[in-house]
């Protein structure tokens, strides 16, 4: 068990107390926590299949000393850039149809570091890269247990069964093939190199206990010498290295299946991107000619 003085020196493996609503009796104001305990490319995890509120039969990852868990294993990425990103508050209402009822948070971040991170963490980039193959295989793993499970995405398992008779291919293959994954995108940048970019998107709101909507927006944490500390953000800029969590969901629908990746509710911003209030020029150079 850590002493007082240790727990002074925080870490991201480390948990603190959380900030209550009611006020401390002392003068004192007690401080949020920070808990992100699991490195995705380091914590020991299994596949389990179970139950939903729903009552759907679905595969999630959870700890392997705790495979009961009621809730998907949340994991931490390394240092990523970011790239895209809706983290004011209401996220993206206004963007897609959404709306104040409806709206997400998301990031969208890719590999690649400033030199001036770079030069501090300098195993990082090849962890991004780690992390990218992490998700591909975590992904596929978790569809492979479906398949292979009973009662689990059988109308999918038809489907995908009848696919590989008619293309004389293996049907768990076609069952891959056929799977929606939204966590990885194809993004080309300015110069039209093709990068992989990472997504991961949070519920905008959630219903309390007396049935009112709250927003569910993330919690920002900056790096201090004694540990970490909330860090209040109107916005994540492009460009802003950052570290966050995110959690596996498998869902299927009579018209669909898949996995995609849920944002935690955690984002250490380790660097901050250059704010612009100029947007940049989306109109093509056509000039002017009164005719």
């Amino acid at each position: 068990m850590k002493t007082t003085n240790e727990s002074n020196k925080r870490t991201l493996e480390e948990t603190v107390e959380t900030e209550t609503n009611e006020k401390p009796k002392t003068s004192k104001k007690m401080k949020k926590t920070l808990y992100m305990a699991h490195e995705a490319l380091t914590v020991d995890s299994t596949i389990v299949v179970a139950k939903t509120k729903q009552d759907d039969l679905l595969p999630k990852l959870v700890l392997t000393s705790d495979p009961d868990s009621k809730y998907p294993l949340q994991v931490n990425t390394p240092f990523m850039s970011l790239q895209f990103g809706d983290t004011k508050v209401g996220g993206d209402t206004g963007k897609f149809g959404k709306d104040e009822t409806n709206y997400k948070y998301n990031l969208k971040t890719v590999c690649g570091l400033p030199e001036k991170v770079a030069q501090h963490f300098p195993d990082e980039e090849g962890k991004q890269q780690e992390f990218v193959k992490y998700i591909e295989d975590t992904c596929n793993a978790l569809l492979t247990k479906a398949f292979n499970t009973k009662g689990c995405m059988e109308s999918h398992k038809k489907k995908a069964t009848k696919a590989a008779k008619k293309n004389k291919t293996e049907a768990v293959d076609e069952f891959l093939k056929s799977a929606t994954l939204s966590a990885l995108k194809d993004y080309t940048d300015q110069d039209g190199d093709d990068h992989n970019m990472f997504c991961a998107a949070r519920r905008g709101q959630y219903k309390n206990e007396q049935g009112e909507s709250v927003d569910n927006r993330m919690v920002f944490w900056k790096r201090t010498r004694t540990g970490f500390e909330p860090y209040d953000l109107a916005y994540v800029p492009h460009g802003s290295v950052v570290k966050y969590q995110v959690s596996f969901r498998a869902y299927s629908t009579p018209n669909m299946y898949g996995i995609s990746c849920d944002l935690g509710k955690n984002v250490i911003v380790l660097l901050e991107g250059k704010k612009s209030e100029r947007r940049s020029n989306t109109e093509p150079d056509v000039p002017y000619i009164e005719w």
